[in-house]
């Protein structure tokens, strides 16, 4: 009997390598015998030369990327037998004897069986993970997937979470320091003076699947946390945004904030660090926030559009204003936002927002500085964003609208301190 020894539980690359061999060489399912390296002494499959010639299979050995992906994802599955059921997939598929279409065929049901399995540990381990982003309070997440889901969501979770951060499981330690490194889990390597660490991209890390769930408008309106919603919100394709920024950055703050904040899209600093308002304008706006006698910890800040539109400008990314058709590819988010946090009062700071939340032409002169009544007994105020205080041209204009600005935010947290009164009384 042949044997195929992987390098780890996900490494799909040696798989689909040696199933594509074997395949063409006709081996059949039952001949081969698949496993996984438990010490440095085994030997990963590499392809041994041809001493025969291969099979002539019926039809070509030719898998649409979908089905490629899906069979990543079905490696993932915690099933000793989950290779050679996709071995025998395969085998069938190229030699005519299944077709895809099939609703009752074993392999196939035990395929779909697999994928959603793992899809559904994914997610969780998403929304888990993304809590965990939100709390910044610790660099370590403590998991215990049902399946080997860890790998396949390193682009995931260094998209979500910018900062240092390792994930320890019982299979894989997983941690981005500036890199992505792995090591043995916790059940495998429990002193940490004993972990060997090995640099993604090299060795053996080259062949892992990574998952990528496209969310739909009932994945987003069916979200029942705000860190469920930011985790869908990484692979979101809605516009085509997502392909030169580096991630989606998504809002944050108290869940359940009464003021929340929209501005227009992230900046270069937020699209590099994945939070909303950490650049030149979010230094403004602290210290706005400050002089209202506001605490940005107690509030919900977000943005209208999720990705940095941008233009290259030589090394430097200058901001775009996002089109039309971003800001209403976007609203799903934003809405949904609105109906988890629940706010009492939302601060639209600039044109791009008021005109996101309120869907028509706004011009800050005419709507600013009042209270805006919107649906769900919420109300609006619609002011600068702070990033036009730092354009202004001289000094005393700064200093001006600036405390313009500071006025309006000062409104903001007399009706949150009016409302709360009218409450309790």
């Amino acid at each position: 009997m042949l044997e195929v020894v992987l390098a780890h539980q996900v490494d799909f690359a040696t798989w689909r390598a040696a199933s594509r061999h074997y395949v063409l060489a006709g081996v059949l399912p039952q001949s081969l015998r698949w496993r996984v390296a438990v010490t440095p002494q085994d030997i990963v499959w590499s392809a041994p030369s041809m001493d025969h010639s291969p099979a002539q299979p019926s039809q070509a050995l030719t898998l649409s990327r979908r089905f490629v992906g899906v069979l990543g994802e079905a490696l993932q599955a915690h099933d000793p037998e989950r290779f050679d059921v996709l071995y025998r997939i395969m085998y069938r598929l190229t030699h005519g004897e299944l077709e895809l279409t099939s609703r009752s065929d074993p392999d196939l049901q035990q395929l779909r069986q697999y994928v959603l399995a793992v899809r559904a540990e994914t997610l969780r381990f998403r929304e888990a993970f993304s809590a965990f982003s939100a709390q910044r309070m610790h660099n370590v997440l403590h998991s215990a997937p049902a399946h080997y889901i860890l790998e396949a969501n390193a682009r995931y979770c260094m998209e979500r979470n910018a900062r240092s951060w390792r994930v320890e499981a019982p299979y894989r330690r997983m941690e981005w320091a500036g890199g992505l490194r792995f090591a043995a889990g916790t059940d495998v390597v429990r002193k940490e003076d004993d972990l060997q660490w090995q640099a993604d991209g090299t060795g053996i890390w080259r062949g892992y699947s990574l998952s990528l769930l496209p969310p739909n408008r009932k994945d987003v309106e069916s979200a029942a946390t705000v860190s469920m919603l930011a985790a869908r919100a990484m692979d979101c394709r809605a516009c085509a945004l997502w392909q030169p920024a580096s991630r989606t950055v998504f809002g944050e703050g108290a869940e359940h904030a009464t003021i929340m904040l929209v501005g227009e899209q992230p900046g270069d600093q937020e699209d590099q660090q994945g939070r909303p308002f950490v650049g030149p304008a979010g230094q403004v706006l602290d210290n706005a926030l400050r002089d209202a006698g506001l605490n940005r910890d107690q509030l919900y800040v977000t943005n209208a559009v999720k990705h940095f539109h941008f233009t290259w400008n030589g090394t430097r990314r200058l901001h775009q204003k996002p089109e039309a058709g971003h800001i209403d590819a976007c609203r799903v988010w934003l809405e949904a936002e609105r109906r988890l946090v629940q706010p009492k009062l939302l601060v639209m700071l600039g044109v791009t927002a008021a005109q996101s939340v309120l869907q028509k032409p706004v011009t800050i002169a005419r709507s600013r500085s009042r209270l805006l009544p919107l649906e769900g007994q919420t109300q609006g105020l619609v002011t600068v964003h702070p990033s036009y205080l730092l354009r202004l041209p001289d000094e005393d204009s700064k200093q001006r609208e600036y405390a313009r600005f500071v006025e309006d935010l000062r409104l903001a947290a007399q009706y949150v301190a009016q409302f709360d009164a009218a409450k309790q009384n």
